[in-house]
C-alpha cells in the first residue's frame, strides 16, 4: 500500500470512528456513568479547580524567587531650580587677605568682574533621563517555606475533592437509569396482562355469542382492557420524561434518542447474588469524603505552623543599578551620565503585632478541632450508612421470597377464577377481583427486585468501592 493510500485510509478510519462516536445512543449502566463522568460539567469545572491550584501554587512560588523591574524616567524642566549662592562681602574679601591665599590686585580685579547683589547657582539641567534596574530576592522567610508546603497540600486537597464527583455523578445516573428501568419493567407486565385481557376477551365474546352469559360481562372486559391500555400509553410517557432526566444528568443531548442496553431483569439477577457485600466491613479509607477531609486537617494544621513561623526574622537581598543623563539640550551633543549602583540585604524582624499572630494560630486551631470532630461524625454516619444500606439489601431479599409466594397464589387465584367462569360456575366479579389482586402482588413484586437493586448499589457506594 503506497503512502498515500494508507493516509486515505486512516482518515477514512478516524472519521468513522468519530461518526460512530457521536452517533452512539446505546447505553449500559457502566457506559452512561462513563459518558457522564467524562462530559459532565462538574468534571470540567474539576479540571478547572486543579488548574487553579496549580496556579496558586505556581504564583506562592515565584514570590520567594528573585523580583527584577526596570524603569524609565524623563523629565524636562520648564523652570530649573536654584538655590541663592553666597555673599562675597568684605568679610570674604579680607579672609582671603589674612590667609594670603591670593595678590590683593588680583582679588579686587575678580571681585569687580562678579555680579553685584544676591545671585542664584542652579545644579540641574533642563533636560533630565533616569534609567534603572532594581531586584530583590527572599533569602529566608520561615513563613514561606511553610507556605510552599501548605501550597502542595491545597493542591492534593482539590484533588481529593475532584474524587467525590465522580461517585456523585455514578449515583444520580445509574438511580435515574435504574428508575427508567424499573418503569419498563412495570410496562412490559402491563402489556403481558393487556395480552391475556384481550385473549381473555375473545373468550368471553364467544361464550357470549353462544347466549350463556350477559353483554354486562364483555363491558366489564372492555374495561379492564381499556384501563389497562390507559396505565400503558401513560406509562409510555412517563418512560419518556424518565429519559430525559437520565440524558440531564449524562449531559447528553435532549433531542438524541437513548436506549438503554440493561434490561431490569439482568440487573436483579446480578444484583440479588450478595457475594459478602451484606457482612463486608467497613474500610473508611476507602471513602473519597474522608480522605478528603483528611487533607483538610493537614492543611490547617500547616495553616498552625505558617503563623508561628511569621514570629521569625526575614531577609531579602537587594540590589539596584540606574544611570542619571542631564542636559539643557538634548539634541546636541555633551551632557551629562550619573551612575548609581547598590546591593545590600534587608532585615525584618516582627517585634509586636497587637498579638494578631496569636490570634491567626488560635483560629487555625479552632480549624484544626473543627474538622476532627466532623471527619469523627463521618465515620460515624458511614457506618450507619453501610450497617443500614446491607440492612435494606437483606430485608429485600426477604420480601422478594414473600412477594413470589403472594404471586404465585394470585395467579393461581387468577387462573382458577377464569376457569370458573369459563365453566358458569363463576362470577365475573370473582373474576375482576382476582385480577385486581394480581396486578397488585404483580407490581409489589417489581418494587420489591427494584428494592433489591437499589439497596445493593447503596451497600457499594456506602463502602466506598467506586472508584
Amino acid at each position: 500500500m503506497s503512502l498515500r493510500s494508507l493516509k486515505y485510509a486512516l482518515l477514512l478510519a478516524l472519521v468513522h470512528t468519530g461518526v460512530s462516536i457521536s452517533a452512539q445512543n446505546n447505553f449500559s449502566v457502566e457506559e452512561a456513568v462513563q459518558y457522564a463522568i467524562k462530559n459532565h460539567s462538574s468534571t470540567k469545572k474539576d479540571f478547572a479547580k486543579i488548574a487553579d491550584a496549580e496556579a496558586q501554587m505556581n504564583a506562592l512560588r515565584a514570590t520567594g524567587l528573585p523580583q527584577i523591574s526596570g524603569s524609565a524616567e524623563y523629565q524636562y524642566f520648564i523652570e530649573v531650580p536654584s538655590f541663592p549662592t553666597p555673599d562675597f562681602g568684605s568679610g570674604t574679601y579680607q579672609a582671603f587677605l589674612d590667609f594670603k591665599l591670593v595678590d590683593e590686585k588680583e582679588l579686587e580685579a575678580y571681585l569687580d568682574n562678579l555680579p553685584k547683589g544676591p545671585q542664584t547657582i542652579s545644579l540641574q539641567k533642563r533636560n533630565n533621563l533616569n534609567l534603572g534596574l532594581s531586584g530583590s530576592m527572599l533569602a529566608f522567610d520561615g513563613s514561606y517555606l511553610v507556605a510552599l508546603k501548605a501550597a502542595k497540600f491545597y493542591r492534593e486537597f482539590i484533588k481529593s475533592q475532584t474524587e467525590i464527583t465522580p461517585i456523585t455523578i455514578r449515583k444520580s445516573v445509574t438511580d435515574s437509569y435504574y428508575t427508567v428501568l424499573i418503569a419498563e419493567k412495570n410496562k412490559n407486565q402491563l402489556e403481558k396482562n393487556l395480552s391475556v385481557m384481550q385473549n381473555m376477551r375473545r373468550e368471553i365474546s364467544e361464550i357470549y355469542k353462544s347466549g350463556l352469559n350477559e353483554k354486562l360481562d364483555v363491558d366489564r372486559i372492555d374495561l379492564s382492557i381499556s384501563n389497562l391500555q390507559s396505565t400503558i400509553n401513560n406509562l409510555n410517557r412517563n418512560i419518556e420524561i424518565l429519559k430525559n432526566v437520565l440524558k440531564f444528568q449524562m449531559q447528553y443531548p435532549l433531542d438524541q434518542e437513548i436506549t438503554l442496553t440493561d434490561s431490569f431483569d439482568e440487573v436483579y439477577e446480578d444484583s440479588k447474588n450478595d457475594n459478602g457485600k451484606s457482612v463486608e466491613q467497613l474500610n473508611i479509607n476507602k471513602r473519597p469524603e474522608f480522605r478528603m477531609m483528611g487533607k483538610g486537617i493537614e492543611l490547617a494544621n500547616l495553616d498552625i505552623e505558617r503563623y508561628r513561623k511569621g514570629y521569625l526574622p526575614s531577609l531579602n537581598v537587594i540590589g539596584s543599578f540606574s544611570r542619571g543623563f542631564q542636559s539643557d539640550n538634548i539634541f546636541k551633543s555633551g551632557g551629562l551620565w550619573i551612575p548609581t549602583s547598590l546591593v545590600g540585604l534587608q532585615l525584618n524582624v516582627p517585634i509586636y503585632d497587637g498579638g494578631l499572630k496569636k490570634a491567626n494560630i488560635q483560629r487555625a486551631r479552632i480549624v484544626v478541632e473543627q474538622n476532627t470532630i466532623d471527619r469523627a461524625d463521618f465515620e460515624r454516619a458511614t457506618n450507619l450508612e453501610v450497617l443500614n444500606a446491607q440492612k435494606a439489601y437483606l430485608n429485600a431479599l426477604e420480601t422478594v421470597v414473600e412477594k413470589q409466594r403472594s404471586l404465585d397464589l394470585a395467579q393461581e387465584i387468577f387462573r382458577v377464577a377464569q376457569v370458573k367462569y369459563k365453566e358458569g360456575i363463576g362470577a365475573s366479579f370473582e373474576t375482576s377481583q382476582a385480577e385486581t389482586e394480581l396486578y397488585s402482588a404483580q407490581a409489589a413484586m417489581i418494587q420489591a427486585q427494584a428494592d433489591i437493586i437499589t439497596s445493593r448499589f447503596a451497600i457499594e457506594k456506602a463502602l466506598g468501592n467506586f472508584e
